[in-house]
């Protein structure tokens, strides 16, 4: 089984690889979980970044990203990672209860 950082590491290169630049600098570790995928024993690993948003919302938030880092609404997305092989196997969109 591969450690827990390794599955993290091949989530976050796998977003990396497939996402858009801009939605992926600011990502974040959100949980790691381990459970079983049909047969196969997965990590779940969920990492959230900033939604995109449109050049409107940028221009506002422009004087406020002087401040600090970005910040916004975050974007949810589950990587089930093989824990035998730390393959990406899928990545799905998290849903949160309550969220807008």
């Amino acid at each position: 089984m591969i450690p827990i950082k390794d599955a993290v590491t091949n989530a976050i290169a796998f977003a990396k690889s497939v996402l858009d630049p801009e939605r992926t600098k600011d990502m974040q570790l959100e949980e790691v979980e381990r459970s079983e995928s049909g047969s196969r024993d997965v990590w779940n690993i969920t990492l959230s970044m900033l939604k995109p948003e449109s050049p409107l919302q940028s221009l506002s938030r422009g004087t406020a990203s002087l401040l600090g880092p970005p910040q916004g609404p975050r974007e949810y997305k589950i990587f089930a990672v093989d824990a035998s092989s730390g393959e990406v196997l899928s990545m799905k969109i998290r849903e949160l209860a309550g969220a807008e």
